[in-house]
């Protein structure tokens, strides 16, 4: 036997000489080799829940265990870099506006979760002592657990907060096969241009109409009692809220609506002919007349949003639809608000109209409650009752307190609400807010909201102090619309002697709003004593 012939091995030798005689057999004996004691896989186990793959970097499987560790930090470093040339705020919109980015992230967080969740319990297995007892393995196994459900708990909640947001982006954003080529608002259209560089490029300023309808359902509104024209400048972000008066009378009507045909010389038959009625008196005249409306699924809308283009001599590119008593749910699911009342406030009460056809309060009803004046804690039911309530007031008070609520949820949507129950809101937004915006557009939207948060915003509210709503000048109105978007350059400093004066801008039209047959500005005589209109939300609500 040569000297470097190794001996040959025998049975009784020990089984640490024999050869693996199996694929399972060698597995078996690699695991062996990486098991230790309790708290080293106590230890790389909790190391692979901090790090995927990272506690199997010092057993047998550390390609695999440097595979995990390198994607995850790939995707970090990759999102990092994304968020930090973008913002985080930019970020999170353009990613909450952009649906199939969204079904993206999904995808992605239940991939990763079970990845992780698969090298943490990999780790477990590989790295558990040999002969663990029974008290090892129950230890072992309930901190493996542990980890998994930390790791999956944050995945399942994101992915009930995507589904949730996907839900309400289609019950409230249209989708791109409804978007018709009606630009009167009968029909959703996109209102960008074809230009990916500018988008806004073909429209310097955009207007949303936002309704807010009494009906049971948004989407069948039939009296408007909240009427809100917002005019954004695309490129500053920079807006004007106009508030229209319900109870505003001889609203005219545009040639091109078919209710021109019932009242040429507009809505005029008294008190009953208020601008919060033409849904309703469009509807009726669908359902008499219904050859008129042939093409309108929504003549209601069409007609409200014609109406008040005419009335405000501005084009209404867009419309939100809200319905006032699923306001409630908002308030409800945001945790209440908190609102300075002014004065004692009935809500709740029933109502009825007397003899001289004034609106009373009828002081036995069992459910009437009094707001009392002072900071108050309302829940969702209350803050309806508070901005719905006139019966002791009048409408124009009724919208200040309207703007008051709405300025109260946006200011206290704190992040960390909106994080803890944002299923129920987004749930409430969804049921009862309808947006004529395809989801398409959306993510050009959510620029234009980043310039809108941190541009200056003013509100022009029409009321007894500046417009005669039983017989309003329509002309005055629209000039004043006008003035408000195009306020007078501020004056210099100095200016040199023979500098020429600056011109006045070009004379407000109502050119590009459809139908529009009454009088331009150009013939308006325009008012210098009456009372300053635009006004800050805080003093007013304050």
């Amino acid at each position: 036997m040569s000297p470097t012939t190794p001996p040959p091995r025998h049975a009784d030798d020990g089984e640490e000489h024999t050869a693996p005689r199996s694929r399972q057999e060698w597995t078996r004996r690699s695991l062996r080799s990486d098991r230790g004691g309790l708290g080293r896989a106590l230890g790389l186990t909790a190391l692979s829940a901090l790090l995927p793959g990272a506690g199997l970097l010092p057993t047998r499987r550390r390609v695999l265990g440097f595979v995990l560790v390198g994607l995850a930090l790939v995707t970090v470093a990759v999102l990092a870099a994304y968020v930090w040339d973008n913002g985080l705020t930019s970020t999170a919109l353009a990613t909450a506006a952009d649906p199939e980015r969204l079904r993206t992230v999904m995808g992605v967080l239940v991939a990763g979760a079970v990845v992780w969740i698969g090298s943490v319990a990999l780790t477990a297995l590989v790295t558990r002592p040999r002969r663990p007892s029974v008290g090892q393995q129950v230890g072992l196994g309930f901190f493996t657990a542990l980890l998994c459900l930390a790791i999956s708990a944050p995945a399942v909640l994101g992915v009930n907060y995507i589904s949730s947001h996907l839900t309400a982006m289609d019950q409230v954003f249209t989708d791109e096969a409804e978007v018709g080529e009606d630009p009167s608002g009968a029909r959703p259209t996109s209102a960008l241009s074809e230009d990916p560089e500018d988008p806004w490029a073909d429209l310097p300023r955009v207007n949303l109409l936002l309704l807010g309808s009494d009906a049971a359902e948004a989407r069948e509104g039939t009296r408007t009692d909240t009427m809100i024209v917002a005019s954004i400048d695309t490129h500053t972000g920079e807006s004007v809220l106009f508030s229209i008066p319900r109870n505003l009378q001889r609203v005219p009507i545009p040639r091109a609506n078919p209710l021109y045909a019932l009242y040429p010389d507009g809505y005029d038959c008294g008190d009953q002919c208020l601008m919060n009625a033409i849904w309703t008196e469009a509807e009726a005249a669908a359902e008499e007349h219904p050859e008129w409306y042939a093409d309108d699924p929504t003549p209601g809308l069409t007609a409200t949003r014609e109406v008040l283009s005419t009335v405000l001599g501005l084009p209404i590119h867009h419309t939100v639809i809200v319905n006032l008593d699923g306001f409630a749910d908002l308030i409800d699911a945001m945790g209440g608000i908190t609102v300075t009342v002014r004065e004692e406030i009935p809500i709740n009460g029933r109502t009825y109209t007397d003899a001289a056809g004034k609106l009373q309060l009828d002081p036995t009803s069992p459910d009437l409650v009094w707001l009392q004046p002072g900071v108050q804690q309302l829940d969702g039911n209350q803050a309806l009752g508070y901005s719905r309530s006139r019966v002791t007031t009048d409408d124009f008070d009724r919208m200040r307190r309207q703007r008051c609520v709405v300025a109260a949820v946006v200011e206290q949507a704190r992040p960390t609400t909106l994080l803890q129950r944002y299923p129920q809101i987004i749930s409430a937004v969804g049921r009862n807010v309808l947006v004529d915006i395809p989801q398409s557009d959306l993510p050009v939207w959510a620029e234009l909201v980043l310039l809108v948060q941190q541009a200056e915003m003013r509100s022009l509210p029409f009321t007894a102090d500046n417009t005669d709503v039983f017989d309003p000048d329509y002309s005055d109105i629209r000039y004043r619309v006008w003035e408000a978007l195009h306020p007078a350059p501020e004056p210099a400093e100095t200016a040199p002697a023979t500098s020429s004066p600056t011109p006045e801008p070009a004379a407000p039209t109502t050119e590009g709003t459809p139908g529009t047959d009454t009088p331009t500005p150009d013939d308006a005589e325009v008012t210098t004593d009456a009372p300053d209109t635009l006004e800050n939300v805080e003093d007013v609500c304050g």
